[in-house]
């Protein structure tokens, strides 16, 4: 073995490639904060969508370099569709539940500062409805379930040694980047996603390790919440 390579399944071949993917989105958040939303006149509560789309494509590098492609992750048509299926509806209630009843509490704790949303611009818009529809399931449902999920998640756990309080420990750090990557949206946004990183998160762990419904429940979860934008 040549001096200073890395065994592509040790410790230390994870650790790197946590930090490469961690980098991309640092990178994508300080050029989105810094140089392109002031550039474009964008406000500071705009969605910083460049950093889940740079992680992804970190990622997608990073799995490629390993050979092991993006498969590996949970990006790979289901084993078993009804199970698939199964598993969307199971995890759609989850949310629906956390949504309707866990996030109201949440709300009457945090007490949320009410501001502006930058959404408010698709009330009633069809091109930005249709563009955000696009965004949901491209960067929502595909981009972050793989980053978030699928890399993010897999890699802690290989990092603590995947036994259960690894994986458990993973859920909870996927889950708290995540709800990082809302701060955009003040405290509770970043709670809320917390949350539904952590709700995703089981999922993925409990159910095959199969990223397709999390990223249709996703990629559905975005476009209602649009929608319900755009009709009012």
């Amino acid at each position: 073995m040549p001096t200073g390579s890395i065994p592509p399944d040790s410790p230390r071949a994870d650790a790197r490639d946590l930090a490469t993917v961690l980098a991309a989105v640092a990178a994508a958040w300080i050029l989105s904060r810094w140089v392109i939303y002031p550039a474009l006149s964008i406000p500071d509560n705009a969605p910083l969508i460049l950093r889940p789309i740079c992680g992804f494509l970190a990622a997608w590098w990073v799995v490629g370099r390993r050979g092991t492609g993006l498969r590996s992750l949970g990006l790979r048509v289901p084993d078993s569709w009804p199970r698939a299926v199964l598993v969307g509806v199971a995890l759609y209630a989850a949310d629906y539940a956390v949504g309707t009843w866990v996030a109201p509490w949440l709300a009457s704790i945090v007490h949320p500062v009410q501001r502006p949303s930058f959404f408010a611009y698709v009330r009633g818009n069809e091109g930005a409805f249709a563009l955000w529809v696009a965004v949901s399931w491209l960067v929502g449902g595909l981009s972050e379930e793989t980053l978030f999920r699928g890399f993010l998640l897999t890699k802690v756990e290989a990092l603590l040694g995947k036994n259960a309080a690894a994986v458990a420990a993973a859920i909870i750090a996927q889950a708290i980047l995540f709800g990082a990557l809302h701060l955009y949206g003040g405290t509770f946004a970043f709670l809320y996603a917390t949350l539904f990183g952590i709700t995703h998160g089981i999922f993925y762990a409990i159910s095959g390790r199969n990223l397709v419904p999390l990223i249709v429940v996703h990629g559905t979860w975005d476009t209602v919440a649009f929608y319900n934008t755009f009709a009012s």
